[in-house]
């Protein structure tokens, strides 16, 4: 069907904006998604099928974060006309649907919109923060062998890098939290999994744990 931008901006002034959120974006998702359209897309996928009305909150506190994150401070206004932009960019490009029944105009992704969530998925993997860390440490080990694999080695350095990793060896990268879920993710998509191993330290090198705590500090990750 068609849905004109005019369409969504009326839908999004009509929602309620105050509204909790069902599904919400953390700031380090946020950060790593980087712009709207993207954001909407992230929504969209983990509300699944549902009324532009319903999902619509969730789409304001997670613009929210990125309009402060980006030092941007907009009308009511303003956010309604760039959410209502980013949303026909979606639907111009094919990454949206919408369908209307009596409960309103429902949205989901496409199956080209599908594919694309999963490459943002994947640029958006972060570390979860727990409330308190426990003072271990967690070291990532890539010995990964040049011939054949150094697109994949490269690669993974860049996700690491981006990712907030620090590095004390070539081969060796540490994080204050759990990333292996994340790590699996990471290195069966470069196809380098055997070659990444992921352990639990407990104790460390005294210089060795100050370099950590100050860059992990600086970074704001501890």
């Amino acid at each position: 069907m068609s849905y004109s931008k005019y369409k969504i901006g009326t839908t999004l002034r009509t929602a309620d904006p105050t509204k909790d959120p069902i599904f919400d974006l953390n700031k380090e998702q946020i950060e790593l998604i980087g712009n709207a359209s993207k954001i909407i897309l992230a929504v969209i996928a983990a509300a699944g099928i549902a009324t532009l009305a319903a999902t619509a909150p969730n789409i304001f506190v997670a613009l929210d974060k990125l309009y402060k994150l980006k030092g941007k401070k907009l009308s009511k206004r303003e956010k309604e006309i760039k959410t209502a932009h980013a949303f026909y960019y979606l639907k111009k490009s094919g990454l949206i649907k919408f369908t209307r029944d009596k409960n309103g105009v429902s949205l989901f992704l496409s199956s080209l919109g599908q594919k694309k969530m999963e490459q943002i998925s994947f640029e958006a993997l972060s570390v979860s923060k727990p409330k308190k860390w426990d003072g271990k440490w967690w070291q990532v080990a890539a010995d990964i062998p040049t011939k054949g694999y150094r697109q994949g080695a490269d690669a993974l350095r860049t996700k690491l890098k981006q990712m907030g990793f620090c590095s004390l060896q070539r081969t060796l990268w540490f994080y204050p939290y759990d990333p292996r879920q994340q790590l699996e993710v990471i290195a069966n998509h470069y196809g380098i999994d055997k070659f990444v191993t992921v352990m639990e330290i407990s104790r460390m090198d005294i210089q060795d744990e100050k370099v950590l705590k100050k860059y992990f500090n600086l970074h704001h990750i501890l």
